[in-house]
């Protein structure tokens, strides 16, 4: 006999399943949890944003927050796709993923709305968008060096060349 099994010579004495690891749902798995990470980091930081436009009270502040926070999340929103469609990440999650990131913003700039009334003074405003930039800024930074960074660092291959 050769050392290949054949499937008339197989032993039938298991017991029905199997004890191999899946690496694709493995995969799958550890890609959806990455996502979920980075989502939340990005949407924190996309609430708090979401805020400083709300709290906002001159029209050209709004304009201006508003511009620099919608170029650089399309920009994010696009890297994100990019990224998933390649990953291990099932669609419907990602899908799923992008709408929550989407729907954040809104929500931010509401609040920040109904939290800004005309008679709270200046100088607490001034305080609370300090603090809310704060937050949002260290929600980036985590992103940017602990998900970006490190993925890129742990390549064999340089991303700049």
């Amino acid at each position: 006999k050769s050392g290949v099994l054949d499937s008339e010579h197989d032993d039938k004495k298991g017991h029905g399943h199997s004890h191999d690891i899946d690496l694709a749902s493995s995969d799958s798995i550890q890609a959806t949890a990455r996502g979920f990470l980075v989502i939340l980091a990005l949407c924190i930081h996309d609430f708090f944003e979401g805020i400083a436009v709300g709290v906002a009270r001159q029209e050209s502040a709004v304009w201006f927050l508003l511009l620099a926070f919608a170029s650089h999340k399309w920009v994010i929103a696009v890297c994100l796709g990019l990224k998933w469609s390649r990953s291990a990440l099932k669609p419907l999650v990602a899908i799923l993923y992008m709408t929550t990131f989407c729907l954040v913003s809104p929500v931010g700039i509401l609040t920040g709305m109904l939290l800004s009334s005309p008679e709270q003074e200046e100088d607490m405003m001034n305080t609370v968008l300090i603090v809310l930039q704060g937050i949002a800024t260290g929600s980036l930074l985590y992103v940017v060096f602990f998900e970006i960074l490190e993925k890129e660092r742990q390549k064999q291959v340089s991303g700049i060349v």
